[in-house]
C-alpha cells in the first residue's frame, strides 16, 4: 500500500499526546503524515469516550472514511478509549473499520496495518490490558509547548468516569525517562514543558522509589526550561509540597487544573471523590495565602444522578467561592461499566441544560471581572499561535489567554500592556512597541 496517513483526535491532551506517538511510530515505518482525510491511505481515528456526545462524533466521522472507501482504497483504525472498552462491537457495528487497537501498544500498530494490509488478518482487534508505559518516537504537533508523559491510567475508580477501565491502573513513569525527554525537548528549543497525567498528584504512589510529584516537579524546574504546567490535579491528592515547590520556581507556571466535578458534599461522596467542598476550597485558600497571583480553574458536572437543585446551588456557592478563571463544565452522561451507569439517569435533558447555562453564565462574571482588573498591568506572555483573524495570542503563567496588537513571534515571551478584557481573553500590546505619550 502506498503510506499517507492522516490522524484524527478527540478527547483530553493525553489523547492528543498518544497521538504524536502514533504518528512518530508510523513515520519510523515509513508512512508520510497528511493532513486531509480524502488524501489518506490510512486513516487513524484516536477515540475519547468520557462523554456520550464524544463517541457520537467519532460515529459520525466513519461515515466520511465509508464515502472515501467507495471510492478507492482505503484503511480506517480505531483506536483510543472507545477502542479500548468497546473494541469487538466497534467491529460488529461498523464493517468500514478494518482494525481497533487500544489505548497501549502503540509500537504493534505497524506490524498491525501490515498484516491488515496484506491480507494476513482481514480484520483485527489488537486491545490488550493497558500496562508499562509505552516508550515510543514522537511526531510532536506542537511547536511551543513539549507535552511529557508522567504517569498513566489511574486507580481512583470515580464513579462516573471511564478513565480506569480504558486507560487501565496508575502506572508513574520512571524519573530518569522524564528528565531525559525533558532535557531533549529544551535542546530542541522548546520554551514550555506540559508535563501529562491523568493524575500527576498521584505520581509515585504506586512506585515509591520514583519519588513524589513535587520532587519530579522540583527536578524538572532545575532543568532550566523556561515555563512548566502540569495537568491534570486531583484535590485529594494536591499536597501542600506542591504548592510550595510551585512558590519557589519562577518557571513553574501560578496555575492549577483542579478538578472538583461538584460543590456538594453528598454528590461528591456518591462520586467517590474523597473530599469536601470545604477542604477543596481549603486547598484554593493555602495557595493563595501563599501564591496571591495564582489561577485556578476546574471541571464541573451538572445532573449527576440524583442531583437535587439544592445539590446544584451548592455548586453555584462553590463557583462564587471559588473564584475560578476559567472552567470546564459538562451534563453528566452516563458510561457503560461505570458505577453510576447503574443508576437511573433522572435529571432531564432540560434541567442538565438549565443548570449548565447558569453555572456558565456566573462564571462569566467571574472571569470578566478578574480580566478587567488587570488591565493596566504588564504581564509576560509566552506568544502560542495566531486566531483565525491571523492576530497573535498567547498565555500568561497564570493561564490567561492574551490576544496581542502587532506582529509577534511564535514561541516568543513579550512583555503585554493589558489595553482591554473580555469574558475569555485580555488584549494588549508589547510594552516595547508603545508609542511613548508625548511622541509624533
Amino acid at each position: 500500500m502506498n503510506k499517507r496517513v492522516y490522524v484524527e483526535t478527540w478527547g483530553c491532551q493525553m489523547n492528543i499526546h498518544q497521538s504524536e506517538g502514533i504518528v512518530g511510530v508510523l513515520e519510523r515505518d515509513g508512512f508520510t503524515l497528511t493532513e486531509s482525510l480524502a488524501d489518506a491511505d490510512l486513516v487513524v481515528f484516536n477515540t475519547c469516550m468520557v462523554r456520550q456526545k464524544a463517541e457520537e462524533k467519532v460515529y459520525g466521522r466513519i461515515g466520511a472514511v465509508v464515502e472515501e472507501k467507495r471510492k478507492r482504497n482505503v484503511l480506517l483504525g480505531v483506536g483510543g478509549c472507545l477502542a479500548q472498552v468497546s473494541g469487538e462491537q466497534l467491529l460488529k457495528r461498523f464493517s468500514a473499520i478494518d482494525f481497533v487497537f487500544g489505548s497501549s501498544d502503540l509500537a504493534a500498530l505497524p506490524r498491525i496495518v501490515h498484516e491488515v494490509a496484506e491480507g494476513q488478518a482481514r480484520r483485527m482487534v489488537h486491545v490488550d490490558r493497558p500496562l508499562g508505559i509505552d516508550e515510543v518516537p514522537l511526531r510532536r504537533k506542537n511547536s511551543v509547548a513539549a507535552m511529557v508523559t508522567i504517569t498513566q491510567g489511574c486507580s481512583n475508580f470515580c464513579s462516573y468516569c471511564i478513565v480506569p477501565y480504558a486507560r487501565g491502573p496508575l502506572r508513574s513513569r520512571d524519573p530518569d525517562e522524564i528528565l531525559h525527554e525533558v532535557r531533549a525537548a529544551v535542546s530542541e528549543g522548546y520554551p514550555e514543558i506540559l508535563l501529562l497525567g491523568q493524575n500527576v498528584d498521584s505520581y509515585g504512589t504506586d512506585r515509591p522509589e520514583c519519588g513524589s510529584f513535587a520532587s519530579l516537579l522540583e527536578k524538572v524546574a532545575e532543568t532550566g526550561v523556561p515555563r512548566i504546567r502540569f495537568t491534570s490535579s486531583h484535590p485529594k491528592d494536591m499536597t501542600r509540597d506542591v504548592i510550595e515547590k510551585i512558590a519557589a520556581h519562577d518557571n513553574i507556571c501560578k496555575h492549577i487544573h483542579l478538578a472538583c466535578q461538584s460543590g456538594s458534599d453528598r454528590i461528591l461522596a456518591e462520586m467517590n471523590r474523597g473530599y469536601t467542598q470545604r477542604d477543596f476550597l481549603s486547598i484554593l485558600e493555602d495557595a493563595r495565602c501563599l501564591i496571591p497571583e495564582i489561577n485556578f480553574t476546574t471541571d464541573l458536572i451538572v445532573g449527576y444522578p440524583g442531583e437535587t437543585d439544592a445539590d446544584f446551588v451548592a455548586t453555584l456557592d462553590l463557583v462564587e467561592q471559588a473564584r475560578f478563571g476559567s472552567i470546564f463544565v459538562a451534563m453528566y452522561s452516563p458510561r457503560p461499566g461505570t458505577r453510576s451507569a447503574l443508576l437511573p439517569d433522572d435529571v432531564s435533558p432540560e434541567v442538565k441544560s438549565a443548570r449548565l447555562h447558569e453555572i456558565l453564565d456566573l462564571q462569566r462574571e467571574i472571569a470578566l471581572k478578574q480580566n478587567q482588573e488587570l488591565i493596566g498591568k504588564k504581564l509576560d506572555v509566552l506568544v502560542e499561535g495566531r486566531t483565525r483573524e491571523g492576530k497573535a495570542y498567547g498565555r500568561t503563567d497564570t493561564h490567561r489567554t492574551v490576544v496581542l496588537v502587532g506582529e509577534e513571534t511564535v514561541g516568543e515571551f513579550v512583555q503585554v500592556y493589558v489595553e482591554d478584557a473580555m469574558t475569555a481573553a485580555l488584549l494588549g500590546r508589547r510594552v516595547d512597541s508603545m508609542v511613548p505619550q508625548g511622541a509624533q
